[in-house]
């Protein structure tokens, strides 16, 4: 074995987990131990209790730079299907990962070239889906709500253009007297007859 492999699994026995989770649980873990040790909180502050702290924080650094990272991505059936190289926004920066052909949910792959982050593969059909149901009918309502929005738009549009057409057509033909309609025919200003 390798010394630095050695060493995370060390560090991962100091907080009792089993070698393989993510930062995140080796994270809550600590905050909750070190409640136990730490000297403003611990029942004693003898030898032991601040090597045991000592200890919880050496084991807390090497995690910290060597415990992988968990990134969640939600990807379509189809997108599945076809796989192929991806990029995707882990934290501030962009990062590409391999996505293989007809992958199956829940499936872990390593960023190229960043093998701290583990991004855990869903793949999820949304219109399809039980637990996304009430996104989807939120959805649904918005693009309702958008669809009649243009509706009522577009109603209010058409009865401006034909309030319009009225009016005009009412101070061409009604309006005018037919001696005044004659008279602008005769001057050639439009056809009014």
């Amino acid at each position: 074995m390798s010394e630095p492999h050695e060493a995370i699994v060390k560090a991962y026995k100091v907080f009792g987990l089993e070698g393989d989770e993510d930062f995140s649980v080796v994270r809550d873990r600590f905050r909750t131990v070190i409640k136990d040790v730490h000297p403003d909180t611990a029942a004693s502050s003898d030898a032991k209790t601040v090597a045991k702290l000592q200890r919880m924080l050496k084991a807390y650094e090497v995690l910290r730079r060597f415990a992988p990272r968990r990134h969640d991505i939600t990807i379509t059936p189809e997108e599945a299907r076809k796989g192929g190289i991806r990029t995707i926004k882990i934290q501030d920066r962009e990062a590409m990962i391999r996505v293989p052909v007809a992958v199956k949910n829940g499936t872990v792959v390593v960023p190229i070239g960043d093998p701290l982050w583990r991004v855990h593969i869903k793949v999820q059909d949304v219109m399809v889906d039980a637990d996304l149901n009430q996104q989807g009918e939120a959805e649904l309502k918005r693009l309702a709500a958008m669809k009649q929005k243009f509706e009522d738009t577009k109603v209010e549009e058409d009865a401006e253009a034909h309030t319009n057409l009225l009016k005009a057509f009412c101070e061409r033909f009604v309006k005018a007297s037919p001696a005044a309609r004659f008279a602008k025919w005769v001057r050639g200003g439009s056809n009014a007859a």
